[in-house]
Parts: structure tokens; sequence; C-alpha cells
């Protein structure tokens, strides 16, 4: 390579690190709240945000079919009343992820319509984390055509299907979460995907692996629930998620 190639690749890479720099440095934090934020809307939030900035949702009670499209960390926020509520009014799902690369953490995420999921998942290369996904009418997650996401460390119970994967979502990792209390199945994935360490509620005893139905997918490292007993019946056991419901009820 001439002297003038290795000059125009110095070039391109400081260009390049200046691109980086100053996207970074112009990442901004939104808050959504009831009072003393930015905004009272989390869809109103996402329509102003930019790719890379974060969305800090505090407590309460947001009813919106919310649809995030550009790549931004949208987290929730315990502001005192435990963590923020999404709320599907039980048309169409409450959460969808339609562009790549989005973070999805710290919210309930519930009350999504028939055939619709608590979290819906139309793109790849995502984080959805440390989610209670619960008492919706489907799915509470799903997965279309999405590749190389990563599920893990949610409370997923009493929706009809916990997760459903059909053919045609690959490279994905579910890892660490617990499903408990979901009416049909816990999980169904007819992909090719990593389930690894999730905790499920109907694990039978003795069991060191745990079959994903839908596919050849198999959890080689799944947990059982730990049974506490109820009242002074010490043969009796359930298994109990406890969380906050806040109270403020916000957005239309």
């Amino acid at each position: 390579m001439g002297e003038s190639g290795m000059r125009w690749r110095l070039l391109s890479a400081l260009i390049l690190t200046a691109a980086l720099f100053i996207a970074a440095a112009q990442a901004a934090t939104i808050t959504v709240g009831p009072e003393g934020c930015d905004y009272a809307s989390i869809q109103r939030a996402v329509a102003e945000a930019n790719p890379g900035d974060t969305i800090s949702v505090q407590s309460g009670t947001y009813r919106e079919n919310l649809v995030v499209d550009k790549s931004i960390v949208l987290r929730g926020t315990d502001s005192g009343s435990g963590k923020p509520v999404l709320d599907g009014k039980g048309v169409g799902s409450a959460m969808t992820l339609a562009a790549d690369q989005i973070t999805f953490e710290g919210f309930v995420v519930k009350n999504s319509g028939f055939g619709k999921a608590g979290i819906e998942v139309k793109s790849g290369k995502n984080y959805i984390r440390n989610n209670h996904v619960t008492e919706n009418k489907w799915y509470g997650v799903s997965l279309s055509d999405s590749d190389d996401n990563v599920i893990s460390g949610n409370v997923i119970s009493k929706n009809k299907y916990g997760i459903w994967i059909p053919a045609g979502s690959d490279g994905n990792r579910i890892a660490q979460n617990e499903f408990a209390n979901n009416a049909n199945d816990n999980a169904v994935d007819a992909g090719t995907n990593q389930w690894d360490k999730n905790l499920y509620d109907d694990l039978e005893k003795g069991e060191t692996s745990y079959r994903i139905p839908g596919g050849s997918n198999v959890d080689h490292n799944p947990k059982a629930p730990v049974l506490e007993p109820t009242g002074n019946d010490a043969g009796s056991s359930t298994i109990t998620v406890k969380i906050t419901i806040p109270t403020p009820i916000i957005g239309s």
C-alpha cells in the first residue's frame, strides 16, 4: 500500500472515531412520568428521541400500545411505587420492538389483546431484561423473523403462552428467566435458539434438562422453583410472584 493509501485509511479512521464521539456526546436522557418530567406519554418521548438516547420512565401505569422504531434504551425506574406498568388496554401488543438494538428493561408489561403479545419483537439484536410480563391474553413475549436477541432475567407469568417463537427466528438467547402459571405452555420455539438456566414451574422432579415444545431446542441447565409452605400447613406450597402495581394512570 502506498503512502497515499495509508493516509486515506488513517483519515477514514479519524473521521469514524470523531463521528462516534459526537454521537455519544449528543445522546440524551429523556424522562417520562406523572409530573416534573419531559413527557407524560412514553410514545411521545419515543417520537422525540434520537437513536442512542435513553428514555427513563418513572413509576406509574401507562396505558399505551407502544411502538419503538429506533435504537434507544427504554428503562423503567422505580421512583417510589414500583416498576412502571405498560398496560396494553386489552387490544394489540403492549410493546412492539420494530427497530434493531433496542434495550427494554425494568417494566411490568400486561393486558395485551387476543393473538398479540405483551412484548412483540419484530427486529434483532435487542436486549429485553428484568421485566415482569404478566396477564397478557395471548403471548407474554413473541418473536417474528427476529434474530440475535437476548431475553434475560424476566419473570413471565399468567399469560396464555410465556414465549412464542415460530420458525424463522434464530440465534436468540433466552436465559435466566422465570416461567410460572402460563396457561398453555411456558415456551414454544420452532427456531434455532439457545435456552439456558431458565426456571420452569412445570419442570418434572429429577429432570436435568427441559425440552422446549415446538422444535428441537433444549435447556440443559433448567431450574425448578423453590416451593415455600403457606399458612400452617407444611405440606402445602405455592409459587408467588410479588409486584407492586403503581396507582397513577398516565397516558391515553
